[in-house]
């Protein structure tokens, strides 16, 4: 199943699932954000205006989606850097929130939260596992089963 969705650059989509949410906006400027590596790198990601920030919650409800915005705030507003975790961390089962950053994600259960650089792979619940996501023009592209969402204003 395929489905087109506009997404203005004040706007968070989020995509429901039972368990968990996923909130994605446009990165809406052209920059970057610093990740920091488990090698002890730094690595510069640089966004486009349509580029997607994608937000991977493990629960769900109105705390949650404040998470979620307030995190999009933080990339997009002030800079803060992505960090990920070595494989097997024992602080990635504490995670509340996930990031995936660039012009598409797939999201996946399969995967340990805050371990994966690579920014095309985001872990998320098991209802939503599977999705993949790109960034359109004028919003984005979700191919995968169906699933619940809403928008809101950041």
């Amino acid at each position: 199943m395929l489905t087109e969705l506009p997404l203005a650059p004040d706007e968070v989509l989020f995509l429901c699932g039972n368990t968990g949410v996923v909130g994605l906006a446009k990165f809406a400027r052209k920059g970057s954000i610093f990740m920091g590596t488990p090698d002890l790198e730094e690595i510069a990601i640089f966004l486009g205006e349509e580029d997607l920030i994608a937000v991977s919650a493990f629960d769900t409800g109105p705390t949650v989606e404040k998470g979620i915005k307030s995190m999009i705030y933080l990339l997009r507003e002030m800079g803060a850097p992505l960090v990920v975790l070595p494989d097997g961390h024992p602080t990635s089962r504490r995670l509340p929130l996930v990031v995936s950053c660039g012009e598409m994600v797939r999201l996946d259960c399969q995967i340990q939260p805050g371990t994966h650089p690579e920014q095309d792979i985001l872990c998320a619940c098991d209802d939503l596992s599977g999705i993949k996501i790109n960034a359109t023009t004028n919003g984005i592209e979700i191919k995968g089963t169906q699933v619940n969402w809403k928008k809101i204003k950041l």
